[in-house]
């Protein structure tokens, strides 16, 4: 049986989730959600009161849904995915989630790559996304973003939560859901 793990997203730049290059990646934020997500289990992202698309609880809207392919620690990252580093090379790339570098001389093992989202500064961040310890690769994906976010009828909903959190909450057998999306695809943004 399938499990969807739904959360309220406080913002859709391209950073958290990362959907350019052909997968999504979730390497950042979200600690408990990719400590207990598991392969072949299912993301969803929705809308909130601080995304482009401002909207109330309950009336939250799809900026995207993804399935979990591969779940892997985020020292492995680093040289499995590296056109997801940052860099200045194109808009996409700007967008990078893979700033943790494997440096033995560093306490935890690695080392902070700055980029536009993550400065050496901000501790309390780092410190969650390390604290998640994997990084999930979703290779099946349908975005919308949060310009654009797909309004999913009330009797294919799943579990929304009524307020952010690390976690998120579960579906258990979300296929009406996943069907539907499945069917709005075409929306899509091309990424």
């Amino acid at each position: 049986m399938e499990l969807l793990y739904s959360y309220k997203m406080s913002h859709d730049n391209g950073f958290a989730p990362n959907p350019y290059f052909g997968a999504l990646t979730l390497a950042t934020c979200m600690s408990k959600m990719r400590q207990n997500t598991k392969i072949g289990n299912w993301i969803a992202g929705w809308t909130s009161r601080k995304t482009a698309t401002s909207t109330p609880p309950g009336e939250e809207r799809l900026i995207y849904l993804a399935r979990v392919t591969d779940k892997i620690p985020v020292a492995e990252y680093w040289d499995r995915f590296p056109m997801k580093r940052p860099s200045n090379v194109d808009e996409k790339s700007t967008h990078g989630d893979n700033i943790y570098c494997p440096d033995s001389s560093s306490p935890d093992g690695l080392r902070l790559v700055e980029s536009v989202y993550r400065r050496p500064t901000d501790t309390v961040k780092i410190g969650k996304d390390l604290n998640g310890g994997f990084v999930l690769i979703c290779d099946e994906y349908y975005f919308f973003g949060a310009d654009s976010p797909l309004e999913v009828p009330h009797k294919a909903r799943p579990n929304v939560p009524k307020c952010q959190s690390s976690y998120g909450v579960k579906t258990v057998d979300p296929s009406e859901f996943i069907a539907f999306v499945k069917a709005h695809s075409s929306l899509c943004k091309n990424l």
